[in-house]
């Protein structure tokens, strides 16, 4: 059905992993596409791990990758003030996220010389955290958010609270809601992917589980998408499980 699709996007968490561990049979399914000369990049909401981190989390698990392939919403919204030339950001987030900011000389400042502000999942927030966010907020000249996700699936389909938390509290303190919200549903880190490899939406398969992140990216972006999921959508391919995966996106070609 996607033969005609050049690279295929992988969501991670829910899609390639939950928590530590990788799904089952989506090795195979990496593999495939690779064997198919498909292009294969992976994108994430995470903005609490460095891509670096994520990198190094995939290989581990076994997943063949490059570091070119992991683009994260952290990095994508210090891609963003970079190439916006933004300055004086108040980073509210986590260490690791003010990291992948310094790396493209997006350096974070005290709350009292904030112009700029931006968002991202930090796993040690707190009312303090929230305080300050609340009041930088109402003078900066632009609130950014790395995503907007409201959870996602962590050990044992245990629910893990998502960025979308600390922002709808910020917003909702300080009255001022984000300008720009960089991560899935907004197709920044899908653009990035179809001008490195020079491909246009239609060219480019999404693969992810979460339906408002995931799937509404790729229509918006005008790519095609498969959801694992239960559920049917008018606007992507249903899938059950990893393994139906295989047959759809290159089903001449036999498995590994």
């Amino acid at each position: 059905m996607f033969e005609d699709t050049k690279a295929v996007a992988f969501a991670l968490d829910g899609t390639v992993y939950r928590g530590s561990k990788l799904i089952d049979g989506i090795d195979e399914v990496i593999r495939h596409c690779r064997k198919l000369g498909k292009s294969v990049f992976f994108l994430t909401n995470n903005s609490s791990e460095t891509r670096s981190q994520i990198f190094h989390k995939l290989r581990n698990m076994g997943i063949d990758c490059t570091f070119r392939e992991v683009l994260t919403s952290g990095y994508a919204a210090a891609l963003y003030a970079h190439r916006e030339r933004l300055t004086n950001i108040y980073v509210c987030g986590s260490k690791n996220l003010v990291s992948e900011c310094e790396k493209l000389s997006v350096h974070s400042v005290e709350p009292e010389e904030a112009e700029n502000m931006l968002i991202g999942l930090d796993p040690e927030f707190d009312y303090e955290k929230l305080a300050i966010a609340s009041n930088v907020a109402l003078k900066v000249d632009k609130v950014i958010a790395c995503n907007k996700e409201r959870s996602y699936p962590g050990e044992e389909d245990c629910l893990m609270p998502g960025c979308g938390g600390m922002v709808s509290s910020v917003e909702w303190c300080s009255g001022r809601m984000v300008d720009l919200t960089i991560g899935k549903p907004n197709t920044f880190m899908l653009k990035e992917v179809s001008e490195q490899l020079g491909l246009a939406p239609e060219e480019i398969l999404v693969v992810g589980d979460n339906y408002d992140t995931d799937i509404v990216m790729a229509g918006k972006f005008g790519s095609p998408a498969i959801i694992i999921s239960s559920h049917v959508y008018g606007d992507a391919v249903s899938v059950e499980n990893v393994g139906e995966l295989l047959n759809l996106i290159g089903e001449t070609a036999k498995p590994e």
